[in-house]
């Protein structure tokens, strides 16, 4: 190794460790500050391009003592797996600046790792991590790693054999690298969490679903037709939609029952109200024919005074006009004939004569004629007036109740309408409303992360306060241990010249004549004499060691404070400290984004749990509201088709009398206006007739006439005639009385008089009308009682088919939750057992537990050297047992073969303490060596520690460390001790000056 401009180096200087393993151990000696832990420092630099400790700052590597243009560098040749190598690096440095005297340029660190191949050496790389990752990858050790399995620091492992379990972990960790395991524990923890949340989710949704149906079922079921507490959850529902079945069941026949009840009431009341209208029809017909009957005897007198007046009316004088008669013909025949014209024009004509009317005798009669038809028809026609009149009403209500009938048939189906948008609005909601179920998102676990988050983000604060104090620490740990390595050398330096001057002490405590402490000898013929610096007493010996044990006393404070820091530093690191603030700071916006999107959502499910509970009692109203109208709907049309039995009833009462496609008002009107032309023309005819005779007639031919008539003398003619107000009150009453005939034979011939009669021939009784209003409050109620059942019915029908529903989710949701139980139970039982609990006796993490192992196998290789050390009294033992409620697992003791007992490392001397702190670095050497896949470690370097030995201990280290070198390996010592030199015969020798340290190889041969 070629060291320059390196640490204390000014110059160039060349190590050859060949030379030095020649004898198999050689010795690093050297006074204080001259430069031993800077050649260490060389061969990490070489190979990793760090130092350990606080001297790491590359800035620090450059000599002070070398020329302002000298470049620091270090060259280190070396063998690893077969494999020779060179690597040479230089630090980062400020070069002086060639165009300012004052000024600097910063050089940046460089790198060359070259090969000997074949004899020649080939350069593998310029690049700075290449290097470090060919060079870590060879080596199959970290930085930290080397220092503790190549570089054995005396202090490092004393402090780790008194260690606790605690403080044994940290280092341990570092040597194994062990952040995996406590990555898969994690790993595992989250995976757990996870599986709880899922089956914690799955089983909230089968619970739920069991709720709701049994909240569905208590609407309707009895608590005792409930299933009991205890029935599994999966045939709960089964067992509630076969009570709801039955209950529907029920319904349906209740339904059933009371519809044919009402049926039966209603065709009762039908029945009754029907024979109610036969009496009173039969009643007027009776009526009827009484009155007719006693206006017989005053019809036959109208009768013969109307003849009389017809024939009086022959033998009207025309002979007072005879002047006049030739043109009242004129004007007879005239009227006659237009009044012919007019009444055969009429639509009836046709119906009662084919001829029009002549002006003779055979044109009276037709006229007669058709003026009986019509007296006749008119007495039947208006004989239906009742019947049309009861035919318009019975329209009315036909006309109103098909009205009403459309209404309820149009509110039907807007109450279906509004039922079915309220169903699939219903349907949305719930569909939402799973949508929020299957992403359960419980803000407790979100708000746990969000503390999570929190405690991150403070340990990340803390960490960088921890951190700030604790490289504080450190330097003062280094500037501390600087002072009492400085005060160590100085001490030690005052002590190998005491020693040196051990005879001169002696000369000095001689006296003439006095006997010599060592020979006995009364002569002192030459006294040794103390060198040119003069005699160092024990006294001074003796304050340079107190004040080296003061120094000693503020180190180990120091690294005692530095170490709580650093195990603080471990613990915020452990809880995430090294987590870029920003990053952690993000996590916490992002859990409190979480965390609120997840209440928003809880509030968003509630609201839609609300609007389903809303829907659901809509679609029940909006369903008693269609069952009402469909009531009432039925009753409508029932009353609908009594009113059009009843038209059709007139209808074809009128239909016997009216012509086909005439109206009863019409007809009448019609016939009355045909009468009316036919009278017309008949008087024109008796007005011609008349002014005939007037003018054809002499007075003869009236005397004549008057003779030939009924008449004896023209006197009785005058009195037979009637005034005109009088002739037609008595037409008025006989047309009245032929019309009651007319009347009277409709109503005997009618349907209803008929079975009037039918039923007082039987001796049937009529009912009562408080029977029939009673009846008809009888189907009210059972209309109400239908309308209730029928409500019930389809609520009933309702919730078996929601029970169907919720049936076939909790299938689903089993189906989810079983794999969800499975899963959750296997991964908390592993998550556990690697986290130290459940069913894991010895309450080890599996960090712990690998860890464990690793101190197993350094135990048992230290034991093998202690064992030979101590001459086999002491062996180190691994101890897994708990110490109260600590977890297990790194525990370390000391067995005494001389007492058979067990005790605690820190009863172990000075000396004892160095023999099993030497053993446990090589035993650390050589699990790490088989740990990075057996590379072959062939030399070591020993720290300080020999000086705590008696000479027999020395003795059984020295002889362990040839045990080293006759394995193969060369160890390198650091030490001060007299006697090492003496023994060890290769020494690499520093020596210090103004200039900067320099280095001596020294080989000699040793007895």
């Amino acid at each position: 190794m070629e060291i320059q401009a390196f640490g204390p180096f000014a110059g160039r200087e060349v190590i050859d460790f060949d030379e030095l393993s020649s004898q198999g151990l050689f010795l690093l000696n050297g006074p204080t500050g001259a430069g031993k832990t800077s050649i260490l420092d060389a061969v990490c630099f070489a190979l990793y391009g760090s130092v350990p400790g606080a001297r790491q700052q590359g800035k620090r590597l450059r000599s002070d003592h070398a020329l302002p243009d000298a470049v620091p560098e270090v060259v280190c040749e070396f063998s690893a797996r077969g494999r020779r190598l060179e690597v040479t690096r230089s630090p980062q440095w400020d070069r002086p600046s060639a165009r300012s005297k004052k000024g600097s340029v910063p050089e940046k660190a460089l790198t060359l790792l070259r090969e000997k191949v074949d004899g020649t050496w080939v350069a593998k790389t310029w690049r700075n991590d290449e290097a470090g990752s060919e060079l870590l990858a060879l080596l199959g050790m970290s930085l930290d790693q080397f220092t503790k399995v190549v570089l054995l620091p005396q202090g490092d492992f004393a402090a780790f054999l008194r260690a606790d379990a605690k403080e044994r972990r940290p280092l341990l960790q570092r040597l194994f690298n062990t952040d995996r395991f406590e990555t898969v524990e994690q790993l595992m923890a989250e995976e757990a969490q996870k599986a709880r949340n899922s089956f914690d989710a799955a089983a909230a949704g089968v619970a739920q679903l069991r709720d709701r149906a049994l909240d569905e079922a208590r609407r309707y079921l009895a608590e005792e037709q409930l299933p009991a507490e205890s029935l599994p959850v999966e045939e709960v529902i089964p067992a509630l939609e076969g009570a709801l079945a039955d209950a529907v069941a029920s319904a349906s026949s209740s339904v059933e029952s009371q519809r044919q009840q009402l049926l039966a009431r209603n065709e009762t009341i039908a029945a009754q109200e029907q024979s109610l209208a036969d009496a009173r029809q039969l009643q007027a017909m009776e009526k009827l024919a009484a009155e007719h009957e006693a206006a017989a005897p005053a019809y036959a007198e109208w009768t013969a005074t109307l003849q009389a007046h017809r024939a009086a009316e022959l033998l009207a004088a025309p002979l007072r006009h005879r002047d006049q008669a030739a043109k009242a013909v004129e004007q007879a025949d005239k009227g006659f004939l237009e009044s012919a014209d007019a009444a055969q024009a009429h639509r009836l004509y046709p119906r009662f004569a084919a001829d029009r009317p002549a002006p003779d005798n055979s044109g009276k009669e037709l006229l007669e004629g058709i003026s009986r038809q019509l007296s006749n028809e008119l007495g039947r026609s208006r004989a239906m007036l009742p019947e049309a009149e009861g035919l318009a009403a019975a329209k009315a209500e036909q006309r109103r109740q098909e009205q009403r009938v459309g209404a309820l048939r149009q509110q039907a189906e807007a109450a279906s309408n509004r039922k079915r948008e309220a169903e699939e609005h219903g349907g949305l909601l719930r569909q939402q409303l799973e949508s929020l179920g299957r992403e359960p998102l419980d803000p407790a676990l979100l708000s746990e992360k969000l503390d999570q988050a929190r405690q991150v983000r403070d340990a990340v604060i803390h960490y960088g306060n921890c951190l700030r104090r604790t490289e504080e620490a450190r330097e003062l740990r280094d500037r501390v241990n600087a002072e009492q390595l400085e005060l160590k050398q100085r001490w030690l330096q005052l002590l190998e010249r005491r020693l040196e001057q051990a005879a001169a002490e002696l000369a000095d405590t001689l006296t003439q004549g006095g006997p010599c402490p060592v020979c006995g000898g009364i002569e002192h013929p030459q006294p040794a004499v103390a060198d040119h610096g003069g005699l160092v007493t024990r006294e001074v010996e003796n304050e340079a060691r107190r004040r080296h044990a003061e120094a000693e006393a503020r180190y180990a404070e120091a690294q005692q404070s530095c170490s709580a820091l650093e195990q603080e530093l471990a613990g915020l690191a452990s809880r995430g400290g090294t987590t870029d603030p920003s990053e952690a700071q993000g996590d916490v916006r992002a859990a409190q984004d979480s965390l609120d999107a997840a209440l928003a959502a809880r509030r968003r499910l509630e609201r839609l749990q609300e609007q389903v509970q809303s829907n659901a009692e809509q679609v029940q109203s909006l369903q008693r509201q269609l069952s009402q109208v469909v009531v009432e709907q039925a009753s409508a049309e029932s009353e609908l088709q009594f009113a059009r039995a009843r038209i059709v009833e007139l209808e074809h009462r009128l239909a016997e009398v009216l012509p086909e496609g005439e109206r009863l008002e019409e007809w009448i009107a019609g016939l009355e206006q045909l009468e009316r032309l036919v009278g017309t023309c008949s008087k024109l005819l008796v007005q011609r007739e008349h002014a005939a005779r007037a003018l054809d007639s002499t007075e003869d031919e009236v005397a004549a006439a008057v003779e030939a008539s009924e008449f004896d003398t023209e006197d009785d003619a005058r009195v037979s005639l009637l005034a005109g107000p009088e002739l037609d009150d008595l037409r008025r009453r006989r047309d009245a009385y032929e019309e009651a005939g007319q009347r009277l034979r409709l109503l005997c011939e009618s349907s209803a008089v008929l079975r009037a009669q039918d039923a007082v021939r039987s001796g049937s009784g009529l009912p009562e009308p408080a029977q029939v209003e009673e009846a008809r409050a009888e189907v009210r109620r059972l209309e109400d009682d239908l309308r209730r059942i029928s409500v019930r019915h389809g609520m009933l029908q309702a919730a078996q088919e929601q029970l169907g529903g919720y049936r076939t989710r909790l299938q689903e949701q089993l189906v989810r939750l079983r794999p969800a139980a499975e899963r959750f139970e296997l991964v908390q039982s592993v998550a556990d057992s690697v986290r130290g609990l459940g069913d894991n006796d010895r309450k080890m993490t599996l960090a712990t537990y690998v860890l464990a192992a690793r101190l197993e196998q350094i135990a048992a290789a230290a034991s093998e050297r202690l064992n030979a050390m101590t001459d086999g009294r002491y062996t180190l033992l691994h101890d897994d047992s708990k110490s109260g409620n600590k977890k297990s697992g790194l525990g370390l003791h000391v067995s005494d073969e001389w007492t058979g007992l067990r005790r605690d490392t820190s009863t172990l001397s000075g000396g004892e303490s160095f023999m099993a702190s030497l053993s446990l670095a090589l035993g650390l050497a050589d699990v790490v060596q088989a740990e990075s896949g057996g590379v072959d470690i062939e030399t070591l370097f020993v720290d300080e520690g020999f000086g705590s030995l008696d000479e027999q201990s020395l003795e059984q280290v020295m002889d362990a460390l040839e045990g080293l070198r006759d394995g193969g390996r060369v160890v390198g010592l650091v030490s001060h001790v007299a006697e090492m030199k003496q023994r060890i015969g290769a020494q690499l020798q520093v020596a210090k000056g103004r200039q900067g340290s320099s280095v001596r190889t020294v080989v000699a041969a040793v007895e």
